[in-house]
């Protein structure tokens, strides 16, 4: 956490696999950056294989830990959604509601009802990603970040594999919150994610 602290605005910590309450407290207060906090299930490429009423608690741990930001899958059910709401609410933390679409892109109509869906959930910010399996992927990731900007919708919206590394570079230039990078390789969470020496080279 202190390695990647140094190098980045924000550090997203994977809670998937820390066993006790005790250690979500230490790790997240050791970062001297904002948390944002995830624990996603097998459902989501993650490694957390218990309940979802516990896993719930683990973000709502996190959130009382310190983590400024939570991050939690659309498919998680609609009142664990609200509990963890709350308890965002109660310490002041962002909540972050994401969906991933792993095998493609779907059309913009789809991804714009997906992010309204997400808004009704209580989602402080949308997050959206996508496999972008062709060039023109990344136009439909474009045009879906412009709109929400234009609404002034907090989103956050990135494209996946190896011709989605462009859409990782420019939708924060079109309004995205941020970008995902990995501090190496192995770190990776997702397949078309930057390391953070090719996203500075980048820059």
């Amino acid at each position: 956490v202190k390695k990647a602290s140094a190098r980045a605005d924000f550090v997203e910590i994977w809670f998937d696999n820390f066993p006790t309450f005790r250690s979500i407290n230490a790790i997240t207060k050791a970062s001297k950056k904002p948390v944002i906090a995830v624990c996603r299930a097998a459902i989501e490429k993650g490694g957390y294989k218990n309940s979802e009423d516990y896993r719930i608690a683990v973000l709502i741990g996190a959130a009382r830990s310190g983590a400024r930001f939570i991050d939690c899958g659309m498919q998680t059910s609609a009142p664990l959604l609200q509990k963890l709401k709350q308890a965002c609410k109660a310490e002041n933390v962002r909540l972050i509601i994401s969906k991933h679409h792993w095998r493609a892109t779907p059309s913009l109509d789809v991804l714009q009802k997906e992010v309204a869906h997400m808004r009704r959930l209580g989602a402080d910010i949308v997050k959206i990603a996508t496999f972008v399996k062709k060039w023109s992927d990344n136009v439909t990731l474009f045009e879906l970040t412009r709109r929400c900007y234009q609404h002034s919708e907090a989103v956050i919206v990135t494209g996946m594999g190896e011709k989605g590394k462009i859409s990782r570079i420019g939708c924060p230039l079109l309004g995205s919150l941020l970008t995902y990078v990995a501090l190496d390789e192995k770190s990776k969470t997702a397949p078309g994610q930057l390391t953070v020496d090719e996203f500075a080279r980048i820059q």
